[in-house]
This record gives structure tokens, sequence and C-alpha cells, in this order.
């Protein structure tokens, strides 16, 4: 295992002076082309689109209570959009919007422009972004209610997660040239990948297998089909942590690409998860003191450990002695 100096094996050949001096070399001209330039872009605006319009369409009969097709009694949020949607999630809806308008778009862009200077950090960082897209409008799509921008969370789903495997292409093959800084180190990373990974383990697991022994599962899943956060968080997030986690400890290079894609995934998630808390709170959405410490504090906590440590890199890496240029490249 290399020291906690040296995240990544490889040493570095050189970096453009306008980039940060963990990226070991700045991606070459052409490397992200202008079909991800569009695709982003397009993206910008169906995100921009969809949360204006969640945020704005109103009408609807208010909260209601009605039986699900299980024979559950639900409260409905009943307004705009979102009224097919329990109060629960189209609160949570409401405060999504504006952080996805406030915070989120915004990161998209910047990052896309932090990889068109020819950045193999920006591209790493640009993908983490777009995971979080994926991972949004997956959730949009298959865990609420369908409403009259459906096509548009379809649109968004497809254009994010294009956008995500063509970055990608790019970017894993040259995980090697990826110098993460000496702090704040393998030992620190790898215990964060693995706090991740068990919170959203204990956060859903335990439910989901209740629901199966005990066959509860109309009041589990409410009006919905099927309890699709669980299921994406379980499937996906928690696999990709432990693999990060696994790589990252053996001082695989691909470790620190995925480890970087993970912070960058937590902290987009987590600002969204704050907004959709905060709207709950103030629309009085009923939460036990359980769910607030359990799952909003938790992810809270998460969130501001995974902000910490990119920080944390950031500043290293302005401290580490500045190396010569490399050639560069704008995106074509």
């Amino acid at each position: 295992m290399a020291g906690e100096h040296s995240v990544t094996a490889l040493p570095s050949r050189g970096v453009a002076d306008h980039d940060l001096p963990w990226t070991a070399e700045p991606v070459p001209a052409g490397t992200v082309r202008l079909l991800v330039t569009v695709l982003v872009a397009m993206l910008a605006v169906a995100a921009s689109v969809a949360s204006v319009a969640g945020l704005l369409t109103g009408g609807g009969h208010g909260r209601q209570v009605t039986e699900t097709s299980r024979g559950v009694l639900v409260t409905l949020y009943g307004e705009g959009l979102y009224a097919a949607d329990t109060l629960l999630v189209g609160a949570g809806n409401r405060g999504q919007d504006v952080v996805m308008l406030a915070v989120e778009v915004g990161a998209l862009v910047a990052a896309l422009a932090w990889c068109r200077r020819g950045s193999l950090t920006g591209t790493v960082v640009l993908a983490g972004v777009l995971s979080f897209f994926t991972y949004y409008y997956v959730s949009m799509v298959f865990a609420a209610a369908q409403n009259r921008l459906f096509p548009v969370y379809v649109l968004a789903m497809g254009l994010a997660l294009a956008s995500l495997v063509r970055v990608l292409a790019y970017a894993v093959p040259r995980a090697a040239e990826l110098q993460l800084p000496g702090r704040p180190g393998r030992r620190v990373l790898v215990t964060y990948l693995a706090a991740v990974a068990l919170a959203l383990t204990a956060a859903w697991l335990p439910g989901l297998l209740a629901v199966s022994l005990d066959g509860d599962i109309a009041a589990h899943v409410g009006p919905y089909t099927s309890a699709a956060t669980e299921a994406v968080d379980l499937a996906v997030v928690v696999p990709l942590a432990v693999l990060a986690a696994v790589l990252m400890h053996r001082g695989a290079p691909l470790g620190g690409l995925l480890t970087l894609l993970v912070l960058v995934l937590n902290v987009c998630i987590g600002v969204l998860l704050m907004g959709q808390g905060v709207a709950q709170l103030l629309l009085d959405v009923p939460l036990t003191p359980a769910e607030i410490a359990g799952k909003m504090a938790t992810f809270t906590v998460l969130t501001f450990m995974a902000g910490g440590l990119l920080v944390r890199m950031a500043l290293q890496a302005r401290r580490q002695p500045t190396r010569q240029p490399g050639p560069t490249g704008a995106i074509r």
C-alpha cells in the first residue's frame, strides 16, 4: 500500500496553470466533445423548466385523505404538479425544486465549464454532478406520482445518463492520471465511504426486511407501487461506495476517481435533502423525532463530512508546489 501522502500510485507529469495540482495531467483537447456540452445544456434547461413548473403550478383541492388501491388511508399533498403525491413527498418536492434552481443547476454548469478548460479533475467532478442528476430524475420517474411533466423527467433522466456514460468513458481509462492530495489521506476517505454505505444500509434495509416479513407492504409504499428510493440507494449508491472504499484501500487508481465522484454525489444529494427537509417542516408535515434525528440529521452529517473533505482536498492542493504546465486543450 502506498503512503498516506500519495493516494494514487503514479506521480504527476505536469499540470496546467489553471487546474488544481491534484490533477496529474490536463485533459487533452477534444476529449469531452460538443456532444457532452449540448447534452448538459439541454439537461440544465430541462431541469430548470421542471423545477420552475413545480414551484409555480397551482390548483388542486388541497390536502385530502384518500384510500389507496391496497386499502390504506394516506394524506395527499393535493396542490399543483404534486397533488397526487403524499403530503411528505409533495412538500419535499417543492423544497427540492428550490434547491435545484438555486444550487444544482448552477453546479452542473460550473462543472461543465471546469471540464471544458481541460481538467481531468473537472471531468470527474462533472461525472459526480451528472451522477446526482441521474439519481434525482430516476427518483422523479419511478418514485413520484406521474404528473404532466413526466415526459420532461424522462428526458432529463436520459440526458443525464447519456452525459454520464460519455464523461466516464473518458475519465475511467485515465484514472491513474488523477492525483488526489496527500491529505485528508486514504484512511480518512475509506472511513467516510464506509460511513456512507453503513448509514444508507441502516436507514433503509431494516424497514424493507420488516415489511417483507410482516407483509404490511400497503402501509409502507402508500399510493406508490414500490419503495423506489430505498431500492436505488441500496442497489446503486451503497455498492458504489463499497467499491470505492475497497479500491481506495488497495491503492487502485480507480479508487481515487470513484471516491471523488461519491464525494460530489453526496454533497449534491445532501443539499437537496436539506431543502426537502426544510420544506417538509415549514409545511407542517408530521414527522416523528426519530425520523428527524434518524434520517435528516444523519444525512446532514454525511453531507457536511463530504463537503469538508472536498474543501480540505482543495486547500491541500493549493499548498502543493506548482508544477510546470502541461499541454492544454479546450472542449471541441
